[in-house]
């Protein structure tokens, strides 16, 4: 059976290709209507969808868009983004998705090195910030904005509806838009990604539609999506990743329109619980935060809870344990523990489903950072199993998968072939509508067929990323650093790679054609990959010790009392780390204990939250060697974030920036009073 994506080999070929078949359903949703925010959900369908995009792309043409003009999408989450993106890709131009909490600095740079033609920007404070910066940037001549603009000040604006209305009327431009989209081949470049720019200012990645396609077919190649496929089941999912970054790009819109799914767009990142319990997707990608945040909260719950209700939690929490190491490891279930397993999903694991609203989750996909073990297990128990990859803006996302596929071939018989089925019956079917698949004895039973002929032929390994995907080949340098080659992957031909930086582009790659990563990894005898830092970001102390920062970072943000941490110690004597407390949790703490405050910085000057963090540091300290322990730590009154510098729009630490802003507190934890201090 040959499927759309398989089919087309370009995004643009793939869109219209959908479109065709869904027609009138529903491929987006949102509060948005006719370009503004509003109080209901509005649903646009594959046609409408496609009609705008091509009079959209019609109208662009007619204000002097050619082939291969850059074009930056500078906007939030919202369907007329992926009209926007598409519109450019058919009209044969190269479209630049730039990050909406760009500063003016950044929006500059990026529209000047891609010599942007136009800019589509999203709501009228992104249009002001435009029109401040555009004298800075000659190459720009015109500004579409997505949503309504009352009084246009500037002749070189055009609104969204007013330039989708000239393309309609021009059947020229229309038909010079088919004509553009239907000769676009795989080498055609698909998008100029930035990077989110750590080290210094961001670099254009140049992405083919061939990259496109591959990245495609590596994620829909797994069981569970090919089943779907095959079963015309169409899912929902909840799209709140920015779209500007490769990875909410290929996972909540490339794949999406692979599988025909429904898109519900998220208002805002700042409401995702809210629109979870709203939404109740069937799949959902995130960074690791959104994951640990249910866990947090989960475990807060729990500790209200008393009598026979902590005894149940304790004891379903106990039971999921226990069961999601047999089903990690790939092995079935000893019967009595699957009987167990059945009544806590019944007795407790639905209602936190429903709390938090996965109670219809079918995928979950992370990436971005390392999921924590604890988080990985947490889930399997709840019958969600999360998907993790690794990859990068210049791999088009992943390069390693830890998403479920068969250590070897199903056997070719009926009892496989029919518990395949059964999979999809309960995990895909029922528990996408709501439906726990233990709430029915046949549920129940094709389970337990489930976990005896299929589960033992998956293997997932918490804490690391996979292996490497289909095509893709993953080796470990000298020096540790991760080397891969796929196709995927951009590459150093004649207009490709770094953006007009052919001496960078030729830099990260190997005499031999492998990408360098950056990342320091290694690889298990099983082939899984583990990735375990960067290699820039690692700490070389002045006793000569390298040491990996992210581990230990990881483990002090796993307490409940710590939101962020960031750790430091190269070329001094000993490690020390910079922690932002989880105010919600000790505000709490403090007034159960009666410690008087006015102000965070307050409260984490008082000796009783001092020492309470020293507890918790010492109880991260136990699982590291000795030298990479962490000897001292500062409180911070006010959190890592990108609207103050020190994150990036992907919420990647700026070492840098962060080492420079809290020098004066970071020096003082290397003197010798001040053993364990805060911040003011």
């Amino acid at each position: 059976m040959t499927f759309a994506y398989q089919q087309a080999n370009t995004q643009s070929g793939l869109f219209f290709r959908q479109a065709e078949i869904f027609g009138d359903d529903v491929f987006m949703r949102a509060k948005f209507k006719d370009g503004l925010p509003c109080d209901e959900q509005t649903d646009i369908s594959w046609r409408k969808a496609a009609e705008d995009v091509r009079c959209l792309g019609a109208g662009l043409i007619m204000k002097g868009i050619e082939k291969n003009d850059r074009i930056g999408i500078f906007s939030h989450n919202r369907p007329r983004w992926v009209i926007a993106d598409q519109a450019i890709q058919g009209a044969g131009a190269i479209g630049v998705p730039i990050y909406p909490t760009s500063t003016d600095r950044q929006l500059v740079f990026i529209l000047n090195d891609c010599e942007a033609k136009a800019l589509i920007t999203g709501d009228k404070s992104l249009l002001e910030q435009a029109l401040r910066i555009i004298p800075e940037v000659p190459c720009l001549e015109f500004i579409v904005c997505l949503s309504p603009v009352t009084d246009i000040l500037d002749s070189r604006i055009i609104e969204f509806d007013a330039l989708v209305k000239k393309g309609a009327d021009s059947p020229s431009d229309i038909k010079q838009f088919t004509d553009r989209r239907n000769q676009l081949t795989g080498s055609d470049t698909g998008s100029i990604i930035y990077t989110s720019g750590t080290t210094g200012n961001p670099k254009g990645v140049v992405l083919s539609q061939a990259n496109f396609k591959a990245q495609t077919d590596i994620l829909i190649n797994t069981p569970l999506p090919q089943k779907l496929l095959e079963r015309n089941i169409r899912l929902e999912s909840l799209c709140f990743l920015p779209l500007c970054h490769v990875m909410g790009r290929t996972a909540d819109y490339h794949l999406q329109l692979a599988l025909g799914t429904t898109i519900n767009f998220a208002e805002d990142m700042k409401t995702i619980q809210k629109d979870l319990l709203k939404v109740r997707p069937n799949i959902l990608f995130s960074v690791p935060r959104l994951y640990e945040k249910v866990y947090e909260g989960v475990n807060l719950h729990a500790q209200k809870l008393t009598g026979s209700d902590k005894k149940w939690f304790d004891w379903a929490m106990k039971t999921g344990d226990a069961a999601s190491d047999y089903m990690i490891a790939g092995e079935p279930l000893p019967p009595a523990l699957g009987i167990k397993f059945a009544l806590a999903n019944l007795l407790v694991y639905d209602r936190i489903r429903k709390m938090v609203g996965f109670d219809r989750l079918v995928v979950a996909g992370s990436g971005g950072a390392a999921l924590p073990r604890e988080i990985t297990k947490f889930f399997r128990s709840m019958n969600i199993t999360i998907t993790e990859g690794y990859g990068l803006t210049e791999t088009t996302s992943a390069i390693a998968s830890n998403a479920p596929v068969f250590t070897e071939p199903l056997p070719d018989k009926w009892i496989y072939r029919k518990a395949m089925d059964w999979l999809v019956d309960t995990m895909v079917v029922m528990q996408g509508s709501g439906k726990s698949p233990f709430s029915t004895f046949k549920g129940a039973l094709k389970m337990m067929v489930v976990s005896k002929k299929i589960s033992p032929r998956f293997i997932i390994k918490p804490g690391f990323v996979g292996r490497p995907c289909k095509d893709t080949e993953i080796r470990i340098a000298e020096d540790g650093e991760v080397l891969a080659k796929g196709p995927q992957i951009f590459n150093s031909g004649s207009g490709k790679g770094y953006f007009k930086q052919p001496a960078k582009t030729e830099e990260v790659f190997t005499e031999d054609g492998f990408f360098r990563t950056g990342d320091i990894g290694e690889i298990d005898a099983d082939g899984f990959l583990k990735i375990t830092d960067r290699k820039k970001e690692l700490i070389v102390t002045s006793g000569g010790k390298n040491i990996a920062p992210h581990p230990i970072e990881m483990a002090l943000n796993l307490n409940m009392s710590i939101d962020q941490a960031c750790v430091i110690g190269d070329g001094r004597n000993y490690i020390t780390a910079l922690i932002v407390p989880n105010f919600e949790f000790i505000e709490k703490m403090a007034q159960k204990k009666g410690i008087s405050f006015n102000t965070k910085a307050d409260l984490i000057r008082a000796p009783e939250i001092i020492q309470f963090f020293d507890d918790q540091v010492a109880k991260a300290n136990r699982n590291l060697a000795r030298y990479e322990q962490i000897k001292k730590f500062r409180l911070l009154p006010l959190p890592f974030s990108e609207e103050t510098g020190e994150l990036t729009p992907t919420q990647k630490m700026k070492r840098r920036i962060i080492f420079e802003k809290y020098k004066p507190e970071i020096d003082s934890l290397y003197q010798k009073a001040d053993p364990r201090s805060v911040s003011n």
